[in-house]
């Protein structure tokens, strides 16, 4: 049942990606989802992966991309003043119980940035809490302190589908093949493998953004604030917590949902799924989607049967570049 609804969300998240052709290059996943992340690429998280790692099942991947189009409508470097955080909630009640935050210094005359992670508080990280867990240089594997590694760089963008496509009446596979809109895209990205045994084994995950003690964005499941959040509030939600999730935006949910055509009751359980907006994972399972995110799991093909009764079961892309199966795992900037 569970996994029934994951897709019917999917399937409306899809649904509300009609939109102008000026906006579909932002407006995806949650690429550029609000006015204030809008203001500076850097600080906007356009998605959050967690998956088993592929080459070594003791190991967990974390990944928050950012930068929509770096390159052209973004930077290609990460903010020197903001916090990069991968907040984990180990209990359930859709807290935060340790985080992981990277920090970065000014690029240097080559554009390279010195990267730095701690994870906090110290009495929830173990030994190492509230320590530098790891320091070394962007376009770096960087090993972290207890096991583990971490890179920051700029990749392609591992967001795939045919938008084009998708406007056009559902016109899908025009002689077998479609065009990934995505294609020669590159976003920075912050890649953490760590060993499962530190953070978890059913956890939750969400990664944010902070600059001057403010929390510009928040992630974790795809398309939340895009689809479902009012205009007025969508800076609201990237500035909440996933606690207060219910109480502060449950009844935008479920007038969205209503909206798209749903029944109430069916409106309030799939609101029960939405929210809190934070992505789950079972370390100790590689199952991907619906278990963490994979960079491989194609949302769209598993939503496309959904909103077409069954008729297209596919949009016939891929991702551009082939991810790999070590580290980092994403593939290399266009």
């Amino acid at each position: 049942m569970r996994k029934l609804i994951y897709l019917a969300v999917l399937g409306l998240m899809a649904a509300a990606l009609i939109i102008g052709p000026a906006a579909i290059s932002t407006r995806a996943a949650d690429h550029l989802d609000a006015p204030l992340v809008a203001t500076d690429g850097r600080l906007d998280i356009n998605d959050v992966y967690a998956f088993q790692s592929p080459s070594d099942a003791a190991h967990t991947v974390l990944i928050m991309t950012v930068n929509p189009l770096a390159g052209v409508l973004s930077p290609t470097s990460f903010h020197p003043s903001a916090s990069y955080d991968i907040k984990v909630d180990t209990n359930g009640d859709a807290r935060e119980d340790m985080t992981y935050k990277v920090t970065f210094s000014e690029p240097d005359g080559s554009g390279a940035q010195s990267v730095m992670l701690r994870c906090v508080p110290a009495s929830r990280c173990g030994a190492g809490g509230g320590a530098t867990l790891a320091t070394g240089q962007t376009g770096e594997d960087i090993p972290v302190n207890g096991g583990g590694t971490l890179r920051a760089d700029v990749f392609d963008d591992p967001f795939f589908f045919d938008l084009i496509a998708f406007r056009n009446g559902l016109a899908f596979c025009p002689g077998g093949v479609g065009t990934n809109f995505f294609a020669g895209l590159n976003v920075t990205a912050i890649v953490l493998e760590l060993p499962s045994a530190m953070l978890g084994g059913d956890i939750g995950v969400w990664a944010r953004t902070e600059l001057d003690g403010q929390q510009v964005d928040r992630m974790a499941r795809p398309a939340i604030n895009t689809v479902f959040i009012p205009s007025s509030k969508k800076d609201a939600f990237n500035a909440g917590i996933p606690s207060h999730d219910q109480r502060d935006f449950r009844g935008n949910v479920v007038g969205t949902l209503i909206a798209l055509g749903n029944s109430e009751a069916t409106a309030n359980a799939l609101a029960d799924v939405l929210l809190p907006d934070i992505l789950t994972i079972d370390t100790s399972s590689s199952a991907g989607f619906l278990n963490g995110r994979a960079l491989a799991d194609d949302v769209i093909n598993a939503e496309l049967g959904l909103i077409s009764g069954g008729a297209i079961t596919t949009d016939c892309v891929g991702n551009d570049s082939a991810f790999t199966t070590t580290f980092p795992y994403l593939a290399p900037p266009n």
